[in-house]
């Protein structure tokens, strides 16, 4: 199994890694992507396939956490 990476460099530019399992870089973009549809596309040709299930994995770009509420916070019942 892989795990694919898609990372965006502090300057703006876009790149991709490629870890095993036990998280060994196996293989990285040779260049750098304005976009991150550009990267992806070149991680494509690479090997990663992002559809079917389970076909090339991708580290999501937001991680699980603490559920956050958008401008609605939840009831609170108030017992007397």
């Amino acid at each position: 199994m892989e795990r694919w990476q898609f990372i965006e460099s502090p300057n703006g530019a876009w790149y991709w890694l490629c870890s095993d399992v036990i998280s060994h870089r196996t293989r990285t973009s040779a260049a750098t992507f304005s976009t991150r549809t550009e990267c992806i596309a070149d991680a494509a040709s690479s090997g990663y396939r992002k559809s079917g299930f389970g076909a090339g994995r991708s580290v999501p770009t937001q991680t699980q956490g603490k559920r956050r509420y958008r401008g609605v916070k939840p009831r609170v019942e108030r017992y007397a």
